[in-house]
């Protein structure tokens, strides 16, 4: 069975009205006025000027240390006396805070009687060695006399035994005791030398056991010195909370130093700049005349929240101790690019509704709607590459409200 076909004679009664609504749409748009009348208190106005240029970001960092160094107990004991408090500034062996532990200096004092006894042997030891030698040299030079009186002695009667004058019974007594003083010069002499090697080997001993020993007692010494936590660093003294009276354990932490000679800025950036901030970016604290240069050192590619983070450190010599604290919030400038002449445009919110691409220059009757290109930008100018010239008057405050109109009349 054949489809029957609508006629175009029905469809014609909604083409009219659609004819009818496009006619009524145009005639009002021909019919509005070309221009609006605005109330000039309204508007903020901004010379284009031409001036020094460069691009560059605010960031907040926050100063962090270079370096750290934490402070943790080496015995455990209960705190007896503390010497300071968190948030001073210490220098290298002040003393921190003292712990008390009776059963460590009970120990300490035991193994210092032991040790001090071992010393005192050794060193009665050497005093034996010293007094045998000495008296071995003592008889020695006894018989070195000896045996000079009984030489002349038996010289002379060698000399009456050869000329008759006296008998062999007469002679032999002084023969015998030169010979003996002989004899025992030479065995006191044989004995001295072998005493005298056994000696010298003997008091490298005790000189090399004495220096273990002192060693031992300084090393003995020096556990009672962990009952004092002094510091190790200069620096400021954070996060140390102790009372007296308090029990603490070993290896507990009790609080830190930090220096800030150097410290770094750190700071959270978007991550629109990601692929822009390269290592030894410079930058500059603001509000202090661009006296003081930083430059990144670290970019940290985790994004976490949209945002990544950056370290920079100060780059024209070293900041005072006392300048700034761990944790302080400083405004800086990134810079980005040589800073160059440019023509310059202030930055305002008109940006958001032209996207850049057009403003309202004023004319001698009202402002008049321009094309413009723009090129880098800063927290508080735009570089015009076109359409401005330096002197030009721009609105740079909102467009919301006659952004459709070419020319405005303002009041």
């Amino acid at each position: 069975m054949d489809t029957p076909v609508q006629s175009t004679q029905h469809r014609l009664p909604y083409i009219m009205i659609i004819v009818i609504m496009v006619a009524i749409a145009i005639g009002y748009y021909l019919s509005r006025p070309a221009t609006l009348r605005i109330d000039g208190n309204q508007l903020r106005v901004h010379t284009v000027e031409k001036n020094a240029f460069y691009e560059y970001i605010n960031l907040d960092g926050r100063i962090e240390p270079a370096t750290t160094y934490v402070i943790d107990s080496k015995i455990a004991g209960n705190v007896e006396q503390v010497y300071a408090s968190s948030g001073q500034t210490v220098q290298r062996g002040d003393t921190l805070l003292r712990i008390g532990n009776a059963d460590l200096e009970l120990e300490v004092m035991q193994r210092e009687s032991q040790l001090i006894e071992q010393l005192n042997a050794q060193r009665q030891t050497r005093l034996l060695l010293n007094q045998n030698d000495f008296n071995r040299r003592e008889q020695l030079v006894e018989v070195n006399y000896q045996l000079a009186l009984q030489t002349k002695q038996y010289n002379r009667d060698r000399g009456l035994l050869a000329d008759g004058l006296i008998a062999m019974a007469d002679y032999e007594p002084s023969a015998n005791r030169y010979a003996y003083f002989q004899r025992r010069r030479e065995l006191l002499t044989a004995s001295l030398r072998a005493d005298s090697t056994a000696r010298e080997r003997q008091l490298r001993q005790i000189n090399s056991f004495e220096d273990r020993i002192l060693t031992n007692l300084i090393a003995v010494r020096a556990i009672l010195d962990r009952l004092y936590l002094r510091a190790a660093v200069d620096g400021r003294l954070s996060n140390f909370d102790v009372n007296t009276g308090q029990a603490i354990t070993s290896g507990q932490r009790l609080g830190e130093i930090y220096g800030l000679e150097n410290p770094n800025l750190t700071a959270e950036v978007d991550e629109y700049y990601l692929d822009k901030i390269t290592a030894g970016q410079p930058g500059v604290i603001a509000g202090r005349n661009d006296s003081l240069k930083i430059e990144v050192t670290k970019i940290y590619p985790d994004v976490n929240g949209g945002r990544f983070r950056i370290d920079a450190r100060f780059t024209n010599g070293a900041v005072s101790p006392g300048q700034f604290v761990k944790g302080q919030t400083l405004r800086f400038r990134l810079l980005f690019g040589e800073e160059r002449a440019s023509v310059l445009l202030a930055s305002g919110p008109f940006y958001g509704d032209t996207g850049g691409h057009w403003v309202y220059r004023l004319a001698k009757d009202g402002a008049d709607r321009i094309p413009i290109r723009l090129g880098r930008s800063n927290p508080n100018y735009y570089e015009v590459l076109e359409g401005l010239s330096p002197g030009d008057r721009v609105i740079v405050s909102t467009y919301d409200g006659f952004a459709e109109y070419d020319h405005i009349t303002i009041n």
